[in-house]
């Protein structure tokens, strides 16, 4: 063996596998998004029944001088959960391969990009939840502002 390909311990194996893992769960989060729900919400009928018999008992409860205790309702997990936790796994995955790409002083370039794509898999799931829930009080705000009330 030469010198040059003994001492050539900096391979950008573990680098270039932190980007690919990177990039598949951003792409799948984004994709994801842009799909929509797999598994749909229930009708919002079901849910609005469900709320005025909770109301109704608690009423009932109320006039009789009761307690009123509401059921607790465990909401199940769905498809759309499952896939949301298994890409942030992927994200965490490509940025643990990256870190470990960076400790074994491969080049830092394909380690920074696999932690970037990871980094941007997870903020972009906050960020849109963010986002809308800015755009519902600012709609909120301005039907508020047009009906008049003052506070």
């Amino acid at each position: 063996m030469t010198e040059a390909t003994a001492g050539n311990t900096n391979t950008t194996q573990l680098g270039w596998l932190a980007v690919v893992l990177g990039f598949l769960s951003f792409a799948a989060v984004v994709g994801h998004f842009f799909a929509g729900p797999i598994d749909p919400p229930p009708p919002m009928e079901v849910s609005i029944a469900d709320a005025a018999v909770s109301i109704r008992d608690a009423t009932v409860a109320a006039l009789k001088g009761e307690e009123y205790e509401a059921e607790e309702v465990v909401r199940e997990r769905s498809i759309d959960d499952y896939l949301t936790y298994a890409f942030i796994g992927l994200a965490l995955l490509a940025m643990f391969v990256a870190v470990v790409s960076f400790l074994k002083n491969e080049p830092w370039r394909p380690a920074f990009a696999g932690v970037a794509f990871g980094a941007m898999a997870i903020t972009f799931q906050f960020a849109v939840t963010v986002f809308f829930v800015l755009m519902f009080v600012m709609l909120l705000s301005a039907v508020i502002d047009k009906l008049g009330f003052d506070f």
